[in-house]
Formats: structure tokens, sequence, C-alpha cells
């Protein structure tokens, strides 16, 4: 994919530049020219180059800080360019070691609640050797090539290395095997590396290997694209901290006009969904329940059809994919910047419940994530020890994220 004719025209040192994917193009839509400018020229002749490297996130939240607190827009330009070399070491190293990281975890929490976990002793391990290279400096001083046709040549390199973990992650097409024994469950990755692997999918999540991804959608972009202020999130968190759900499954479903899901993928249901919330389970009472627990909370979209199989999605997946698609919102719109702006409207007005939901869905999943780290780090770790953190203390739904045998425990 190229450069958005409506970026390319008014900016024009943007033609020569490696194009971000789509949905960085479309923040960058709603970015004015003149600090889009100063994001391309704060690293300008330096490696790794700002403008070629930041996320969604990163645009969505210098558009938050633009509308909500633009005298800090130059420091966090300046926030951005000293710190995207760490940026991009870190995403390097997450790329090789992902797979070892994921699968040590899984196999500890699997362990923990008394399944197998063979299959994790040589599963997934791939990791790149951070040293190979794909052609020898000998060989490739032997072509003589030019500055420019070995800078790009460099470059290149770099990005192949950059996305080796992610060319080695498997799709699965088939939903009903996603929670299969084999089938990896725990969400470790960052949203930087989720946003390079959807790529591959044509930004539809829901076709790699398991539905446990969370689109890379941070917290500060949602409250830029839906206009919330910092009591709302307070309010987030302490939904998330009580476990509180809004749209539980057993009552109706909210109706806010989301699109069918036929919109979003050819084959599936094509009669308007209502949107619901997974329930916060005691304890997993068998291996596919333990793999989606880590939903616990998450508004889902679902039709009304009875018994239909083809009527389910993550709300944030729906969300991440028409952002990327902004003619399923408005098709009649003279341009893309008019449909950002027609849907950040949407998101402000009949879908902000729903974006708070998901919000607080995503505190819920970052607490579990911090016990799983507390687990692997030392597998003799009790339950007690666990929630006299003081992230822990006194909150409901912790105790119902510690796995099984924790839990046993903790009644004892």
């Amino acid at each position: 994919m190229g450069w958005h004719p409506e970026l390319a025209a008014s900016i024009r040192p943007f033609s020569a530049l490696q194009p971000p994917n789509v949905h960085g193009q479309i923040a960058m839509l709603a970015i004015p020219a003149d600090v889009l400018l100063q994001v391309y020229e704060a690293t300008l002749g330096q490696t790794p180059f700002l403008i070629e490297h930041l996320s969604f996130n990163d645009w969505a939240s210098l558009v938050a800080v633009m509308q909500n607190k633009p005298e800090e827009l130059d420091n966090k330009i300046r926030e951005f360019a000293s710190n995207i070399a760490e940026v991009c070491r870190k995403s390097a190293i997450e790329n090789r070691a992902l797979n070892l990281i994921t699968a040590k975890a899984e196999k500890i929490i699997l362990e923990l609640h008394g399944y197998d976990a063979s299959h994790l002793d040589s599963a997934r391990q791939v990791s790149i050797a951070e040293g190979s290279e794909t052609f020898s400096d000998t060989y490739i001083n032997r072509m003589s090539l030019s500055h420019v046709e070995l800078d790009y040549l460099k470059k290149k390199e770099a990005e192949r290395r950059s996305n080796a973990h992610i060319e080695i992650t498997p799709l699965t097409r088939d939903a009903g095997h996603k929670f299969a024994k084999n089938n990896p469950f725990l969400p470790l990755a960052s949203s930087t590396w989720t946003e390079k692997a959807m790529q591959r999918v044509h930004n539809r999540l829901w076709k790699l290997d398991t539905f446990n991804y969370a689109a890379p959608i941070s917290v500060e972009a949602y409250m830029a694209l839906a206009g919330l202020t910092e009591a709302d999130i307070d309010n987030c968190r302490t939904t998330a901290r009580n476990a509180t759900i809004y749209f539980a499954a057993t009552r109706g479903g909210l109706d806010a006009d989301f699109p069918p899901i036929a919109n979003l993928e050819k084959g599936k249901c094509p009669r308007k969904p209502l949107l619901h919330q997974k329930g916060i389970p005691k304890f997993p009472t068998d291996l596919s329940e333990l793999k989606k627990l880590w939903n616990a909370g998450r508004p889902y979209l679902k039709c009304i059809c009875p018994g239909c199989e083809k009527n389910f999605t993550w709300f944030d997946h729906m969300i991440r994919y028409v952002i990327g698609n902004l003619d399923k919102v408005d098709p009649r719109a003279p341009s893309h910047k008019i449909r950002m702006l027609e849907f950040q409207a949407l998101l402000r007005t009949k879908w902000r419940k729903p974006i708070m939901a998901q919000i607080s869905f995503i505190f819920m999943r970052e607490c579990m994530i911090k016990i799983v780290h507390l687990i692997t780090q030392n597998k003799t770790i009790s339950a007690e020890e666990i929630l006299n953190f003081e992230d822990f203390i006194n909150v409901p739904f912790y105790i119902s994220s510690l796995p099984r045998s924790f839990q046993m425990l903790k009644v004892s």
C-alpha cells in the first residue's frame, strides 16, 4: 500500500518515505500538515527516522494532545524523538524472543492447573539469531553498490529481521480450532507486534492463531478517538477493579447500530449484531475455559440468530478493522478526513459506552498479565503473596484471575 493521496498531496516530503500502515495514515489525517512536518523534521537525517516508526497509538496520542493539551505538543514530539531508538530496540528483542517467552509462560500456567504441557517443551521455540544476515559482508562488498543502493539494502534487511518472528506466526482460519489443546492462548504480545502481525491478514485480527489478541489500540488512543476525560478513565479503572459487567450476555444486548459482521468479512452473518460482555468466571473448569479466561469482561458483537455460527467478533477487532476501512461507516462522504471525523463522532455518541467497557477490559487484562509475570518469575509464589501486592489488595477481580490451584489455596 502506498501513501494516502490526501496525505501525499499536501505533505510533499512524504512521497519519498516508506508509508506507514493504513491505520497510521488514517490517524495522520486527523493531524494538521504543520504538525506532521514537525514530526518529520524531529529526527531528519537520523536513524531510526521517527516518522517511519510511529504506530497508530502514537499518532492517536498526538491527536489527544492537540485536542486537550496543545501547549504540550512540542514536548510530546520531542519525547517520541528521544525514545524511538529504544522503542525499535525493544521491538527487535520481542520479535526474536516472543515465541519462547509465551511458550514458557503457558507451560507454567497449564501445569499449575494440572494440564499436560509437554507440547510446549519444543513447540514454537523459534529464535532469530541477532547476527544472522541474509548476505555476507564479503559478498555485498564485491557487488560494488553505491551509497544509495547500500543504504536501501540495509534498510530492507532491517525490515526483514524486524518481521522475522511475525512471518512464522501461524494463521488459523477455522475458528473452531482456536482453543484446541496445542494452540497458544496467553496474550503477551505488545501492540507494536500485533500491529505488524495483523497486516498479514488484511487487518482481520480474528484470522490469527488465537482469539485472545487485543486490537492494538491503547487507552490513550481510545481517549482521543472517543473524546474521553481523565474522570472517564478513572471510572473505567474502578469498573475493572470491581469486576462490573454492564452488558452481560444474560440481558438484552446493546443495540447501537453496529455494522453487520458480514461487512467485515464475506460469508458472515448479515443481520445487525448486538453488544454483550463476557462474564467473570470464578475459575476455569476445563482447558478450553482456561484459554478463554483472558477475555473476561471483554465486549463482543453477536447477532440474534439462534444457532448461527457466523455471528461473533470482538468489539475492538471491529473497531480496528473499521478504522482501516472507513467506507464501512459512511461510503458517501467526500473524503477520508470526513469519514474519520464521522467515525469519531460515532465513538463519542452511540458507541461511547462500549468504548468505556473496552477500556475497562484492558485494565482487567493488564492485571491478569501482571499475575502471569509474577507467577513466571516465581513458580512457588502463593496466592496470599500475590494478593498482598499493592495493586491487588481487596480487589475482587484479581482473585478471580488467579490460577485455580491458587484460588483453592486462598479458600482453604
